[in-house]
């Protein structure tokens, strides 16, 4: 659609939205974000790909202006919100929404902690930031969102980078002008390919699209320039990033904050760091071992019968490595049947290499024969299981975690308990689960994140 003027659209929107327009519902569902993502930061700042960032990031050395979570050190906010974004998203464990195609959070909450820090910011101003950014993610997903991803673009990070900008410029209290400068500049800084699922590179995805968001928003501030239509213009991110498809531009800014996006449709919350086109496979598989209550070793064929579309990001058939693993639907559903729900232990390399599993992920045969979904975060799974001459099934559409099926509040915070362990005390958690929960009432961002700055023994 010719003449709609999406950035400076969304830049106004950002921009002169009040936080009393904002409102109590979207702001929970914020806090709620904020207590699993940041529950998943400190589980994924122990694992390689974090840890090889956070050293580059500890040896290029600046000023002190975030906390590196987990890491006892502070740095300069675009470099925090590098280790830290790379580190939520490490065990793929983070947040996803249906609208943006990938997972909103990862990308965008270590930038606006990074920045917020930085700024002195309140707990209530990092809640506001996080609806509108995650309101630009989701609408610009809303225009391009399939034919972006059909492309092999990794949206987390594509869009993850416009929308980390576009709350960031909201910390700063940019105007509208400012605000379409910053997302002009997060245009060309956005990138991500899915080449790179089951591999270090994807996590690093989310942290450098919270780095260049922080950076577009700071470049912004300081006078920057760039072009005026860089999202919708002929040669603009909306038409490259779908492979020049006809875009309707006006679905990038249709219904803005009405209904929010992370009221409708929300936010799924993972319970297995894995893809989560596995999810509601996973599941279905756990159905059907507590009701068949078989012996695994007489498994003879597992059919996954799937929505089109679910298989499109499962890259690894037959994983060798942990991370290739998240990535393969064969594993998971393996997984599920043989040893049950599928956490952290069920990625590292060793689990992967265990004969029994690998046995039964040759015998599952996953196929797209659903509704054409278009993306994977909608749909379904139906499990058959033929073991001992009879067969066992059962059907899944909505995943524990998915905003129609949510965890509750005591189920959230036990999963940030179980993740947060690997880093803090039992102490030290409570007061970050306490903090989380009154976070629109904190002055000072601060009062948080220096809660999560070091380890304890």
């Amino acid at each position: 659609m010719a003449g709609v003027k999406v950035t400076q659209r969304l830049a106004e929107f950002v921009a002169g939205t009040s936080s009393e327009a904002i409102g109590d519902e979207a702001r929970e569902r914020a806090m709620r974000a904020v207590v699993d993502t940041l529950g998943v930061m400190l589980a994924g700042c122990r694992e390689p790909a974090a840890r090889l960032v956070t050293d580059q990031v500890r040896e290029q050395g600046g000023r002190q202006e975030a906390t590196v979570i987990g890491a006892g050190f502070h740095a300069p906010a675009p470099q925090a919100a590098l280790a830290n974004g790379t580190a939520a998203h490490a065990l793929d464990y983070d947040d996803v929404t249906m609208n943006m195609r990938g997972h909103p959070s990862a990308p965008m909450l270590p930038a606006l902690l990074a920045f917020g820090e930085k700024l002195g910011s309140s707990g209530r101003d990092i809640l506001d930031a996080y609806v509108l950014g995650f309101e630009v993610e989701c609408k610009l997903g809303w225009a391009i969102g399939e034919p972006h991803y059909a492309l092999g673009w990794h949206a987390t990070s594509t869009l993850g980078t416009v929308g980390a900008a576009a709350a960031v410029t909201r910390l700063l209290g940019f105007t509208a002008g400012q605000t379409q400068t910053a997302l002009e500049i997060a245009a060309s800084l956005a990138s991500g390919l899915q080449a790179n699922f089951g591999t270090m590179t994807k996590p690093l995805h989310a942290g450098w699209a919270a780095r260049n968001g922080v950076l577009a928003a700071d470049l912004a501030s300081r006078g920057f320039d760039a072009s005026a239509d860089a999202l919708e213009g002929p040669s603009g991110f909306l038409r490259a990033m779908s492979g020049g498809a006809d875009i309707d531009m006006e679905a990038a800014v249709r219904g803005l904050g009405d209904p929010w996006e992370v009221v409708k449709p929300g936010i799924g919350i993972k319970l297995y760091p894995c893809c989560y086109a596995t999810h509601r496979a996973i599941d279905a598989a756990l159905e059907v071992r507590r009701l068949a209550g078989f012996n695994t070793q007489r498994i003879e064929a597992v059919e996954v019968h799937l929505s089109q579309g679910t298989l499109l990001p499962l890259v690894a058939r037959m994983p060798q490595t942990g991370l290739e693993a998240k990535f393969s639907m064969g594993y998971c559903v393996a997984v599920a049947l043989v040893h049950g729900a599928p956490g952290r232990s069920a990625f590292t390399d060793e689990a992967v290499a265990r004969t029994s599993v690998r046995a039964l992920a040759q015998r599952v045969r996953a196929m797209e024969d659903g509704p054409d979904m278009a993306y994977p975060i909608e749909g379904s799974a139906r499990i058959v299981v033929t073991a001992g001459g009879a067969s066992f099934e059962a059907t899944v559409e909505r995943p524990r975690g998915d905003p129609k099926n949510p965890l509750t509040w005591e189920e959230l915070a036990g999963k940030f308990r179980d993740c947060a362990a690997f880093v803090l005390g039992a102490e030290r958690i409570e007061e970050v689960i306490a903090l989380c929960y009154r976070i629109h009432d904190l002055p000072n961002i601060s009062e948080l994140t220096d809660t999560m700055s070091t380890s304890e023994p």
